[in-house]
C-alpha cells in the first residue's frame, strides 16, 4: 500500500525510501529486506527501468523534500552509475536532502575512494546513514574510511539493530556509540530487530531494550 511503483516507499507525505539496488557489500541475517536482496539478478535495463520509474514518481510530487537512498546498498553502484543517479535526483526543483543508506564504509572500506567522495560532495545537501552494530566493526580500514567522509563535509549518522547476544549489553552500546562520535559519526537509530523470517533468536523483548 505505501509503494506505488517498484522501488519507492512512500510512507510519510514529506520523503519516501528509494530501493535502487538489490545486492550489498554484506547479506546480514536480520536485514528488514532479507527476502529481497541477493537472491535474483537484476539487469542494467530492469534497474533503469525501476529508477526511471522511482525519478519520475518524486518529480510529480512536490511535497517530497527528502530522500533515503537504500537497497540493497546503494555504495555496491559503481562511481558512473551512482553519479547519475544522484544527478537525476537533485535536478528536481523539490529535492532538498538526499541521504544515502549504506554498510559499505563498515564491510567495504576500500569503497569510499577520492573520485567517490568527489561524487558525493557535488550533491549537497547529502548525508549518509551508516549502519554499525558492534565496536569490533571499527577497524583502522574503517576508521581511515571514515574519516575520509567526515574531511569531505559529509555528515554521518549510524542506525544500530539491537540484537540478542551481539550488543544486547548497556556496556557494548556505550563503547560502539563512543567509538562512533570519537570519529565524527552521530548515533541517530537504536532499532527493534524486526520480526524477519530466521531471526527470531536475535530479538531483544522490548521491555529489556528499553532497560538496556
Amino acid at each position: 500500500v505505501h509503494s506505488p511503483v517498484p522501488g519507492i516507499v512512500h510512507r510519510y507525505a514529506d520523503r519516501v525510501l528509494f530501493l535502487v539496488s538489490d545486492y550489498c557489500a554484506s547479506y546480514c541475517r536480520y536485514c528488514t529486506r532479507s527476502r529481497r536482496v541477493g537472491r535474483r539478478h537484476s539487469d542494467a535495463k530492469t534497474l533503469e527501468e525501476r529508477w526511471s520509474a522511482g525519478v519520475a514518481y518524486i518529480e510529480s510530487n512536490p511535497q517530497i523534500r527528502d530522500i533515503l537512498v537504500s537497497g540493497g546498498d546503494p555504495l555496491i553502484l559503481d562511481d558512473d552509475r551512482l553519479d547519475n543517479l544522484l544527478t537525476r535526483l537533485r535536478e528536481i526543483p523539490h529535492v532538498e536532502i538526499i541521504r544515502v543508506g549504506t554498510k559499505a564504509p563498515l564491510v567495504l572500506p576500500q569503497r569510499i575512494t577520492p573520485s567517490l567522495l568527489k561524487i558525493l560532495g557535488k550533491h549537497q545537501p547529502l548525508w549518509m546513514s551508516l549502519h554499525c552494530t558492534h565496536p569490533d566493526e571499527l577497524t583502522a580500514e574503517v576508521e581511515q574510511a571514515l574519516s575520509m567522509l567526515a574531511d569531505a563535509g559529509i555528515p554521518l549518522q549510524s542506525q544500530t539493530v539491537l540484537l540478542a547476544g551481539i550488543n544486547d549489553r548497556a556496556g557494548t552500546l556505550k563503547t560502539l556509540f563512543q567509538g562512533l562520535l570519537r570519529l565524527r559519526v552521530r548515533p541517530y537509530y537504536l532499532f527493534q530487530c524486526d520480526p524477519v523470517a530466521g531471526s527470531e533468536h536475535f530479538r531483544v523483548p522490548v521491555k529489556e531494550g528499553l532497560k538496556i
